[in-house]
C-alpha cells in the first residue's frame, strides 16, 4: 500500500472510531482512565503513539503489533492518598503472520474502608472495595507502516456488585522511522452495571528529532469534559552494549489548571526493565504517588529460555516493522534527522555522477560510511533492493578512486539474540556485501570482511528504531 492510500485509510478509521464513541454518556469507571505504567507516566501520559512495552494494550491496542515475541509488564502504585491502591499486570504474545495478543489485568480500590451501623456512633467494622478489569487485545500490522488493535474487557466491582463490559480500539501510522502517529477510543463501547461508560478519545505523535531524544504528545477528549492535551520526553542511553537507561518527564492536562508535572527514570537489561515514576495527580488534594514497574521482554516464545541465554533465533520470525527508505528523498531524511557525519558521502553514493573528491569527503565522515536505513531481512544476509541500488553507486565510487587502497566492511547486529548468533551473522552480512561489491568490480584486494556482532551499537537497543540502527553495515577507509 503507498504511503498516501495508507494516510488516507488512517484518516478514515480514525474519524469512525471518533464517531462511534459519541453515543457514549456520563462518567463511569474513573479508575479505567488514571494510566499505566511507570515510563508513559513519567511521559505526562502521553502514550499513544509511543508505546513500547506490554502497557501498549492500554494505550493502544494498534501498538501490540510492534512488539517482540513476548513481553510482560508489572506495576504496582505507591503512596497513593485515601488509602487508594491502583496496580496492573500485563503479558503480550506475537503469532508469526497471526499477530499480537494481550492479556491485562487492572486493579483498583480503597482499603479500610468504614462501616457504620444505621445510628449514629463508632464504626462497627471496616472492609475493602476492589474495581478489576479484565481485558484481552489484539494488534497487527495490515500494510507497512499501519497497525490497527482492538481489546475487549470485562469489569468487576465488588462494593455494589456491578460488572460490565467494555471495547477499545486503536491505529497506529508510522510513514517515517522518527515519527509515529497514533489514535485510540477508550470504552467507545461499554457498560458498568447501569452506567454507560463514558468514552476516552486520544490522538498522539511520537517524534524523534534526535537519536536519543523521544518528545511525544497527545490531545484527550472525554464525554463531557473539556479538550485537554499531554506532552513528554525521554532521553536514551547506553551504558554498555546491553545496558540502557533513560530519563523521563511530561505534563499532564496543560490545558486546564489542574495539569500535573511527571518525571522519572529506568534502566533496561538484556531482558528486562525496571522503572520509576514520580505522578502528580490532577486533584490536588490528593497529592502525589509513584510508580514502580518491571517490564521482561524476550525474543523467543519460551522467557525462561531467554533468560537462561540459550535464545535461537528463528529466520522466519518477524522483527517489528520499520519502513527501509524506498528513495533518496527518505534516505537524506533519514540522514538529517540522525546528524549523521557521513551525509555528504551517502548522497554521493545515491548520486555517483557527480565526480566531488571522494577522499576529502570520506575524510570528514571520520573515514567510516554507515548504511543504517538500508538493511538486511530478519535473520538473513540476503541483500535487498533498497541496499543493492545504494552498494551500486558504491562500488563505481570505489572503482574511480584508485587513492582508495583498502575498504573494512562491518558487519553489525543489535543485541537480540546471544552472541553464538550474531557474531556469525554479523561476519554473513559483510561477506555479502564484500562479495557483492567484488560481483560488481572491485579488486578483491582492496576489500576485507569482519563481523562485530552486537558489539558496537550506533542506536540504543531499548527501542525498535535504536536496534533498526544497530543491524547496519559500515564500510571503513583503512588506507
Amino acid at each position: 500500500m503507498s504511503r498516501t492510500k495508507t494516510t488516507v485509510v488512517s484518516l478514515l478509521l480514525l474519524s469512525l472510531l471518533v464517531a462511534t464513541a459519541a453515543s457514549a454518556q456520563n462518567h463511569a469507571a474513573p479508575w479505567l482512565r488514571m494510566g499505566v505504567g511507570a515510563k508513559a507516566m513519567a511521559m505526562g501520559t502521553a502514550a499513544t503513539a509511543v508505546a513500547e512495552d506490554a502497557t501498549a494494550a492500554y494505550w493502544n491496542p494498534a501498538a501490540l503489533a510492534t512488539l517482540r515475541q513476548f513481553e510482560a509488564s508489572l506495576m504496582y502504585t505507591a503512596g497513593m492518598k485515601a488509602e487508594r491502591n491502583y496496580n496492573y499486570v500485563s503479558a503480550a504474545l506475537r503469532v508469526d503472520r497471526v499477530g499480537t495478543f494481550g492479556l491485562s489485568w487492572l486493579n483498583s480500590g480503597i482499603t479500610g474502608v468504614s462501616e457504620r451501623g444505621d445510628a449514629p456512633g463508632p464504626a462497627i467494622g471496616v472492609f475493602d472495595v476492589a474495581h478489576n478489569a479484565f481485558q484481552l487485545s489484539y494488534g497487527r500490522e495490515l500494510a507497512s507502516g499501519l497497525a490497527l488493535g482492538i481489546s475487549g474487557k470485562y469489569l468487576q466491582e465488588d462494593l455494589a456488585e456491578n460488572t460490565g463490559y467494555g471495547v477499545d480500539a486503536g491505529l497506529l501510522f508510522k510513514p517515517y522511522d522518527e515519527i509515529t502517529l497514533g489514535a485510540m477510543v477508550r470504552d467507545v463501547a461499554g457498560k458498568l452495571g447501569k452506567d454507560v461508560l463514558p468514552y476516552e478519545a486520544r490522538a498522539g505523535i511520537g517524534v524523534m528529532p534526535w537519536k536519543h531524544i523521544l518528545l511525544s504528545g497527545d490531545l484527550i477528549k472525554v464525554r463531557d469534559a473539556e479538550v485537554t492535551s499531554a506532552l513528554g520526553a525521554a532521553y536514551h542511553v547506553d551504558v554498555t552494549d546491553k545496558t540502557n537507561f533513560y530519563l523521563a518527564a511530561g505534563f499532564s492536562d496543560i490545558m486546564r489548571d489542574t495539569r500535573g508535572f511527571n518525571a522519572g527514570f529506568g534502566i533496561g537489561f538484556n531482558n528486562f526493565a525496571v522503572q520509576y515514576a514520580y505522578v502528580t495527580e490532577p486533584q490536588s488534594f490528593l497529592q502525589e504517588n509513584h510508580r514502580l514497574s518491571v517490564n521482561f521482554y524476550f525474543k523467543d516464545k519460551n522467557p525462561l529460555k531467554s533468560l537462561m541465554g540459550t535464545l535461537k533465533r528463528e529466520k522466519q520470525a518477524k522483527e517489528p516493522r520499520v519502513c527501509p527508505p524506498e528513495g533518496p528523498k527518505e534516505f537524506i531524511h533519514r540522514y538529517i534527522f540522525e546528524g549523521n557525519p557521513s551525509l555528504k558521502l551517502s548522497l554521493e553514493l545515491l548520486r555517483p555522477a557527480q565526480k566531488d573528491s571522494i577522499k576529502a569527503i570520506w575524510s570528514e565522515a571520520g573515514g567510516v560510511v554507515s548504511f543504517p536505513g538500508v538493511n538486511f531481512a530478519t535473520g538473513s544476509a540476503e541483500i535487498t533492493d533498497e541496499f543493492a541500488r545504494v552498494l551500486d553507486g558504491a562500488s563505481q565510487l570505489v572503482n574511480e578512486h584508485p587513492e582508495i587502497q583498502l575498504l573494512e566492511i562491518q558487519g553489525h547486529t543489535d543485541n537480540t539474540g546471544t552472541d553464538a548468533i550474531n557474531n556469525p551473522l554479523s561476519q554473513a552480512r559483510a561477506d555479502a556485501v564484500r562479495n557483492y561489491l567484488i560481483a560488481r568490480g572491485v579488486d578483491p584486494n582492496r576489500l576485507t570482511a569482519k563481523g562485530y556482532g552486537s558489539t558496537k551499537p550506533a542506536g540504543s537497543n531499548a527501542t525498535d528504531q535504536g536496534r533498526y540502527q544497530n543491524r547496519r553495515i559500515d564500510i571503513v577507509r583503512v588506507r
